[in-house]
Order: structure tokens, then sequence, then C-alpha cells
């Protein structure tokens, strides 16, 4: 069976903003679309930045067919315990992220681990929050 693929907030907002990125994303979006599931967590993340009445319809257009299909994927209650361990552990360990956590670096963690309990690969521009969060558990990553 093929892998499942999960892409980050950071890709569908880049595609979003960079039409040359869009142009380049584009063919392997379109490959990899049967095996790709669209996380909860991305969902808030792109309607939490949709200010405008048209930011609201992209978000919307790309969101829209994963529901219509029953192709989201959410944290489960295990993720959220471990997400929640994770971070006393970063706060403990390493309080200079304690900032990060409070600008994105929980819907990160979230994403991954939602990500690992699918057997998804975790597709994202977003390198340095999905690599540290990889140091702490082990999930299938691609950085473009």
């Amino acid at each position: 069976m093929a892998t499942r693929v999960l892409f980050d907030t950071s890709v569908y907002i880049a595609a979003l903003r960079d039409l040359a990125f869009a142009a380049e994303l584009r063919p392997r979006y379109l490959r990899e679309l049967p095996r790709t599931s669209f996380c909860s967590v991305v969902i808030e993340e792109l309607l939490a930045g949709a200010r405008t009445p048209l930011h609201r319809k992209q978000a919307a257009a790309l969101y829209e067919p994963f529901e219509q299909t029953g192709r989201v994927i959410t944290p489960a209650h295990v993720v959220w315990k471990e997400a929640g361990t994770m971070i006393a552990k970063l706060a403990l360990e390493a309080p200079e992220f304690v900032t990060k956590l409070r600008s994105g670096l929980l819907n990160d963690i979230l994403i991954a681990l939602t990500g690992r309990s699918h057997g998804a690969l975790v597709v994202t521009r977003n390198g340095e929050d999905f690599r540290l969060i990889r140091c702490m558990k082990d999930f299938k990553l691609e950085v473009l």
C-alpha cells in the first residue's frame, strides 16, 4: 500500500502566495492527490489566517474536497497526550522554544504526530520546527 501524504500548512500557504512555487508543486500534488489526506489542524491554521472573504474562499477550496470525500484526519486523544508530554519536555530542556510554542509549534507537533499515527509522510516547507519535532518522535518527513 502506498504511503499516505499529509501536506503541512506551510506548503498550502506558499502555493497560495507564490505562483512559481504553486506551478512547481502542481504536478506532484496532482500525482499524489489520491493518497493525500488533509489534517484538521491544517484547516484550523488556514482559517485562522484567512482574514478576508477571498482568503476564506481560497482556504475552503483547499480543504472542502477532502471533507466531502472523508479524507480529513484529526489528532486522536493519544496524540494530544503525546503533544503535551513533548511540550513539557521542551519547556524543561529548551526553554527558548516556549516562545515558539505560542507561534505555532504546538500545531506543528499535532500535525507531525497525527501524520505519524496514520503512517503518513509529512511534507513541509518549515524544516526547522519539524526537524526539532523529529528529534523527539520519529515520523516520515520531507522538507521542500
